[in-house]
């Protein structure tokens, strides 16, 4: 009878266990993103053109700017939230300039039938959430609704990428984002600060003629006062010559000489030897901190010849999402 009883009890545990461990939903894994990669698409939504745009894209945009947009695709994000999914993501991916923090990040969760946005912190006030809201709504929700992550996916990343040309004053072609990158590539690096201005050469030759003319023009008799020319008025006369000076030591009298001062007394060894006259103990050499600070988001290396690196940029969270 004991033993039934013990039988029965386990296998309603048992149960009980199986039921839990069924209705509980499976915890996702953290976003592990590719710092090579502009696009990453987990959940497989995206066409290979899209890609391709995506990646041209932000490479033409790293090239002039350092701003980066990555777009990274996920089924389901299971007991995370969709902000805090992407603050990791963002901050694990590293997008934009490590020293503008100029990164945009994109997930898109259709299992979540879900989306967010964020922006990096280098643009929270030039590409506000409001405008990150609004590009949101016109470019991804219709396609969104429609099943159609594609087709949104491209227009949302193509209307950002438009607002950082007006924040930046880029001309990139939107349409053809590798034309850009391929003309500048050819073109070779391109030189910042531009050359010594045109004006300001001509201006320093007419100063150093000017000059040189006054200082080797022909001198005519001098005169013990006053200019060679007088233009308006009669010539000045001279000035009577002043009296000799006397000598510096006979202008004032000498001053007297200094008492010499008392001798100092020696100094008393203090009370419980402090205050002696001994040498100062040498300083310990502990450690002293410098007070640096580090940066979240990883420390990645400059981006160059065409090709995608992120560039350690970070994220303080917020973004927009789907209303």
């Amino acid at each position: 009878m004991k033993q039934n009883t013990l039988r029965r009890a386990a296998a309603l545990a048992l149960a009980a266990g199986l039921t839990l461990a069924c209705g509980l939903p499976a915890a996702a894994a953290a976003p592990n993103p590719d710092p090579g990669k502009a696009v990453i698409d987990t959940a497989d939504i995206l066409s290979k053109n899209t890609e391709n745009y995506i990646t041209d894209l932000s490479v033409a945009l790293q090239e002039s700017c350092g701003a980066q947009i990555g777009v990274y695709t996920v089924d389901t994000i299971g007991n995370y939230t969709m902000e805090g999914y992407t603050y990791e993501l963002a901050n694990a991916w590293g997008l934009g300039d490590a020293d503008k923090d100029n990164g945009i990040v994109l997930v898109l969760a259709p299992g979540e039938d879900d989306y967010r946005a964020m922006c990096g912190t280098g643009l929270e006030t030039q590409f506000t959430v409001p405008m990150l809201q609004t590009i949101l709504d016109e470019n991804l929700l219709p396609s969104w609704e429609e099943g159609d992550y594609d087709t949104g996916a491209k227009q949302t990343v193509r209307a950002m990428g438009r607002q950082l040309c007006t924040i930046y004053g880029l001309s990139i072609d939107l349409d053809d984002p590798a034309a850009t990158v391929t003309a500048a590539a050819a073109s070779g690096p391109v030189r910042r600060g531009g050359g010594f201005p045109f004006g300001a050469i001509v201006l320093l030759l007419l100063v150093l003629v000017v000059v040189l003319a006054i200082i080797f023009a022909p001198r005519g008799p001098t005169r013990p006062y006053g200019p060679r020319f007088i233009f308006f008025g009669a010539p000045r006369a001279p000035r009577p010559p002043r009296p000799p000076r006397p000598p510096r030591h006979q202008r004032r009298p000498p001053r007297p000489p200094r008492p010499p001062k008392p001798p100092r007394p020696p100094r008393s060894g203090g009370f419980g030897g402090f205050g002696g006259s001994g040498p100062r103990p040498p300083r310990s050499g502990g450690f002293r901190s410098g007070g640096g600070g580090f940066r979240s988001g990883g420390a990645g290396r400059r981006p160059g010849g065409g090709s995608f690196r992120s560039g350690g940029g970070s994220f303080r969270g917020g973004g927009a999402g789907r209303r």
